[in-house]
């Protein structure tokens, strides 16, 4: 996995080859897609910015190889971008992502950036990219998209979106200690239209969640990795109404759940 820090988009060049010189300025991120005004105005996004390369100083320069709507995403505004890095001091470029467990290499970028307690800041001056084996990624491509709203409801779903991360990362005392494995299949679901229990799957209910964490817990994800009893003896004096059987869906919506997954724990 790997993940970019946010960018500030001040100051950033674009180079645009079929352009035949480079542009500056105007360069923000709408959705998942870059977008950009030419010199007569036009935006240009999508189709029109493969070949472009992006220089982030430090970082060094991401080169747009390819950009496809995310067939499998919840919503068909998810927009999956094949990238190249080429670091400072280099003259070569090479994948920007790890593959996944699928050996996909493409990357989502989205506006705003998750900040060091882990909540998502909406900011129009600011953009991250996420692999598509990241958690940031992942959580879009569900669906949870934190500038849209709730399909039943009407509510916004920016905290889905941040619940989605702890969830994901199975940070279940939302302390950015997350015990999950790469390559684990679980089945997330909720109460606002975005995604349903997929029927047929033979797993258990492993929790509730909501931004700060699960609110309580019937089984651990990766027993390996942490088991009831090391998480009942970690929790300290945070407060978990239920941790084990006592754990279950009606339980988790009476403690405030925005979030349910299930798992095989």
């Amino acid at each position: 996995m790997r993940t970019l820090a946010h960018v500030l988009l001040l100051g950033l060049l674009f180079a645009l080859p079929a352009a035949g010189a480079d542009l500056v300025g105007g360069l923000r991120v709408e959705g998942t897609r870059f977008v950009l005004p030419d010199e007569e105005g036009r935006l240009l996004t999508g189709g029109d910015l493969i070949g472009a390369e992006l220089d982030i100083g430090p970082v060094g320069v991401i080169r747009i190889d390819a950009i496809e709507r995310d067939s499998g995403a919840r919503f068909d505004e998810v927009w999956l971008h094949t990238l190249q890095l080429r670091t400072p001091g280099s003259m070569v470029f090479s994948n920007f992502c790890t593959p996944d467990p699928y050996g996909d290499t493409r990357a989502v970028v989205y506006p705003g950036y998750f900040d060091e307690a882990l909540r998502y800041v909406p900011d129009a001056a600011r953009f991250s990219f996420s692999c598509v084996s990241g958690v940031e990624a992942k959580c879009l491509r569900w669906g949870y998209l934190p500038w849209r709203t709730a399909p039943n409801t009407g509510e916004s779903l920016a905290p889905y979106y941040e619940t989605c991360i702890r969830l994901a990362r199975a940070d279940y005392l939302g302390d950015n200690r997350p015990s999950t494995r790469d390559g684990t299949s679980i089945d997330v679901y909720d109460r606002v239209g975005v995604q349903q229990r997929t029927p047929g799957l033979d797993m258990r209910f492993e929790a509730g969640w909501n931004t700060s964490g699960a609110v309580c817990v019937h089984h651990t994800r990766i027993p390996a990795n942490l088991t009831l009893a090391a998480l009942r003896a970690r929790r300290g004096g945070r407060a978990l109404p239920g941790l084990g059987d006592t754990c279950n869906e009606h339980q988790a919506q009476a403690d405030g759940a925005l979030l349910y997954n299930r798992s095989r724990g």
